[in-house]
């Protein structure tokens, strides 16, 4: 398998900021890109909280950490096999 990701489709308006949310899965794979262009036209801030059991040490050794990689990109790096879930805050 490889990285997999989904997007609420119910986005959250308050005045011109979009915050969005979905999950991740990480089949196999320790990066993966999120593109949210036809969303944002760029990403303020961004949390990645991962839901297996490897994240318990974290300290930069199995935790999952979200990336802003590009204007509307969200990078997920973490350890191969996490799942989670992902909130990010932006302009329209």
């Amino acid at each position: 398998m490889a990285f997999s990701s989904t997007i609420d489709n119910r986005p959250h308006n308050i005045g011109d900021l979009v915050l969005l949310s979905g999950t991740f899965n990480a089949d196999s794979v320790t990066t993966g890109a999120i593109d949210l262009s036809s969303h944002l036209s760029t990403i303020l801030s961004a949390q990645v909280n991962g839901d297996t059991l490897g994240d318990v040490t974290g300290g930069g050794v199995d935790g999952a950490y979200g990336l802003i990689t590009a204007a509307t990109t969200l990078t997920i790096d973490c350890v191969s096999g996490n799942t989670g879930k992902w909130t990010v805050i932006g302009k329209r």
